[in-house]
């Protein structure tokens, strides 16, 4: 009997998903395999604007259940360094190297892959194995097991966002692209949130093992329904050009074109290093410095932290699509104001040493923390045509997370170490140094989007596409 669930989980998996316009016999067997499912393909042939909507609703599903297990590691941190012996360098590595060796190295054959073949029962293969990467942490008894469930991890999670990019812009116009990518982007605050408070509430009822296990299984049903619900679009649904997959040479050559990606992409791997590290980091500097509990630091961080990066993420995309309309200059003018309104008031709110407030400076920030994703990853997407765009989105993230979150934790933790004294009697009092430096890379990544401004509407037109 498990035999046979298990072959028919796997044939659900792997099948092909049927194209959006696919009619007679190959709707009934669908139909016929689907089940109760069957409903939501009648509204997409009766209602395409709804079903690309539901198609949206999962991608962000799926977009939050990947940064509820990338972050969980933040709130779990504490618990593991004391048990494990942990110092906070290795704590950084594990947090930031460990994830993003494998995450940028995977991308860019996975994001290959993409533009070929079926972008559906990839998103769902690699949610399923960084599920199962996430339950095995807590199964770890020293650092290397634990450094290699984190490979586990940035395996699977590297085939999510350049396939589901590359998925929207078949379901969405370019007009529209930057507000959908706005709402799957909205997985990062709110997977943070879930992640941030359930996590805390986890690790102080059952403890950091069973919270890894809570937040890892449920990934494996998540990704049988995410097969079963998204259907395989038409590729270039909404472009004129062609859309047979291009060689790798032939895409970078026209990346190398278009400063404007590249200039992107260093900006945001900056942007990035700093929100990494804060992520990453903020949880144990409220443990350390003011001495809360697990699920009150998540309840506390969450609510200051990531509810208003979730208000940014949207605002960000509905504000640039509205300025950009005029000029598409804002749509690098609007993350390079954020951006340098972050520096500071970060610097700012790390000096406090009354939590409230901390917190309330720090809602400012928070909100300029979501603004750029949009404008920056709905931008890369509509520089290029169809058949480049999860190779594209591969690149720049390849770019974004080997700087930001390979470097973002690892950097702030090392610096950590450093300033600690041999008996760790200033744990806390040296992570706020180490992130009051570490916040001001916001500055570089502003300077870079300011430069971008400049090419963007060349690039923008450049090849007709």
């Amino acid at each position: 009997m498990i035999r046979g669930t298990q072959s028919q989980v796997v044939q659900i998996l792997l099948c092909p998903a049927g194209n959006s316009r696919d009619k007679g016999a190959s709707k009934k067997q669908s139909a016929r395999r689907r089940g109760e499912f069957m409903s939501i393909s009648s509204v997409a042939e009766k209602q395409p604007g709804l079903y690309r909507n539901i198609v949206l609703g999962s991608l962000f599903v799926i977009y939050t259940f990947n940064f509820i297990d990338r972050l969980i590691f933040s709130v779990l941190q504490e618990p593991i360094r004391h048990e494990l012996g942990f110092s906070d360098l290795q704590i950084g590595l594990l947090s930031g190297l460990a994830f993003a060796v494998f995450y940028t190295a995977v991308g860019l054959p996975i994001a290959w892959a993409a533009d070929r073949f079926n972008r559906v029962s990839i998103i769902s293969i690699s949610l399923a194995i960084w599920s199962l990467f996430t339950a095995a942490s807590g199964l770890a008894m020293n650092f290397w097991q634990m450094f290699f469930a984190r490979l586990g991890v940035g395996f699977g999670e590297a085939g999510c966002t350049p396939p589901a990019h590359s998925l929207m812009s078949d379901y969405f116009d370019s007009k529209q692209r930057t507000r959908a990518i706005a709402i799957y982007s909205l997985g990062i605050p709110i997977g943070s949130l879930l992640g941030l408070m359930g996590g805390g509430w986890v690790v102080e009822n059952m403890g950091w093992r069973q919270a890894f296990f809570v937040v890892g299984l449920p990934g494996l049903l998540v990704a049988v329904l995410a097969k079963i619900i998204i259907k395989e679009p038409k590729r270039g649904n909404f472009d004129a050009t062609a859309t047979e997959p291009l060689p790798f040479g032939t895409v970078l050559k026209t990346l190398w074109s278009k400063p404007t990606f590249w200039i992107f992409s260093l900006g945001a791997s900056f942007t990035s290093l700093g929100g990494y590290a804060v992520s990453t980091w903020m949880v144990p500097h409220f443990i350390r410095s003011f001495h809360m509990g697990y699920s009150e630091v998540g309840l506390k961080f969450g609510l200051v932290g990531i509810v208003p990066m979730a208000i940014g993420t949207y605002f960000g995309g509905w504000l640039s699509d509205k300025l950009g309309q005029r000029n598409l200059k804002w749509y690098a003018l609007v993350p390079m104001f954020s951006s340098a309104l972050m520096a500071p008031m970060f610097f700012v709110a790390l000096q406090m040493h009354n939590p409230w407030i901390l917190m309330a400076i720090w809602v400012i920030p928070a909100i300029c923390s979501g603004i750029w994703l949009a404008p920056v990853f709905g931008t890369i997407q509509n520089l290029v045509p169809p058949n480049m765009r999860a190779f594209s989105s591969s690149i720049s993230l390849f770019i974004i997370n080997i700087i930001g979150l390979g470097i973002g934790p690892t950097l702030t933790g090392g610096l950590s170490t450093y300033f600690t004294v041999p008996d760790g009697s200033n744990a806390g009092e040296a992570l706020q140094i180490a992130l009051s430096i570490v916040v001001w890379v916001y500055v570089l990544a502003a300077v870079l989007y300011y430069f971008a401004s400049k090419t963007i509407k060349e690039d923008w037109y450049g090849d007709g596409h």
